[in-house]
């Protein structure tokens, strides 16, 4: 790479769809103004998941945390995605925006 370039590494990436997901299980589901700690064991998965799910941009969460949050919820994957695609449909896509 030339070295007039710039380089996205180490950069953060965000990708919608995740931004998304994290943004639906704050707004829908971590609500009740409990601890991320309680949110946590509620979910089954450690309060550091919960504290990145409720950040701005959320984070990109991998696919067996989203279903051990939804089997603690009772909330099949299928479903899941279906709520987050009725709620937020024209916005999801599979890009991605650097930070």
């Amino acid at each position: 790479m030339p070295k007039n370039e710039k380089s996205n590494k180490g950069g953060k990436r965000i990708y919608l769809a995740s931004k998304y997901v994290c943004k639906y299980l704050s707004e829908e589901w971590l609500i009740d103004g409990k601890s991320a700690r309680e949110y946590g064991r509620l979910y089954g998965v450690h309060h550091h998941t919960i504290e990145k799910i409720m950040e701005k941009d959320g984070y990109n969460i991998p696919l067996f945390t989203l279903s051990i949050i939804c089997f603690n919820k009772g909330v099949k994957l299928s479903d899941f995605f279906e709520m987050v695609e009725n709620k937020y449909g024209a916005k999801l896509n599979d890009i991605f925006i650097s930070k």
